[in-house]
């Protein structure tokens, strides 16, 4: 994988077209090279999937085209990675491609964890971290363009230390999501507590 911005290359595969595209706006505005469809024929073929570092996958590519994608792509590509997205939401799926990229590995002992009966998300860090707490959720599903929100939710200096950090009311309990990076580690997890 390539450790320049402008070199790193991403394919967002996924059904709603405004989802996606707002994904690969986001994705260059970081400055990747990103492309996106909602074709799942013939993405060898159409991509150049030996230059491509990270494959988003969205929860609407069936599972057995799925399947076939990733031995397709990997008998080019061995190096690729793929990213299930979480949800629909550009935002989101932007923070998970941020993740694979992340040359700052996830620390286990760092990883926060989610209470769903309080709804709080616990960090305990080992020592002073720079870290942002975003929520995600859907607002409405309306095939196939899901509607979303979102909320920085907490983004400063923290302490050494176990943190606490509460879910607001108005974040439904369903269909939600979080994203918490710790410097340049970033960790993304459902927060719902409905289905």
């Amino acid at each position: 994988m390539t450790t320049d911005k402008a070199d790193r290359s991403v394919l967002v595969l996924g059904r709603s077209r405004l989802v996606i595209d707002d994904a690969v706006v986001g994705l260059r505005d970081l400055g990747y090279t990103a492309e996106a469809t909602n074709d799942f024929a013939d993405i060898t073929g159409r991509y150049d999937v030996e230059h491509i570092d990270v494959v988003v996958l969205g929860g609407r590519v069936p599972p057995e085209r799925e399947a076939e994608l990733k031995q397709e792509i990997r008998e080019i590509n061995p190096q690729v990675s793929f990213v299930n997205s979480l949800a629909g939401i550009p935002g989101l799926i932007v923070n998970q491609v941020k993740g694979a990229f992340s040359t700052e590995p996830q620390d286990p002992t760092e990883a926060p964890t989610y209470t769903p009966d309080e709804r709080t998300i616990q960090l305990t860090l080992a020592e002073p971290h720079d870290v942002k707490v975003t929520l995600w959720w859907t607002t409405a599903m309306v095939p196939p363009d899901p509607k979303s929100d979102s909320l920085v939710l907490r983004e400063d200096r923290l302490a050494a230390g176990d943190h606490t950090i509460p879910i607001p009311d108005h974040v439904p309990p369903k269909r939600a999501f979080a994203t918490v990076q710790v410097d340049a580690a970033i960790y993304n997890f459902s927060i719902a507590t409905e289905q």
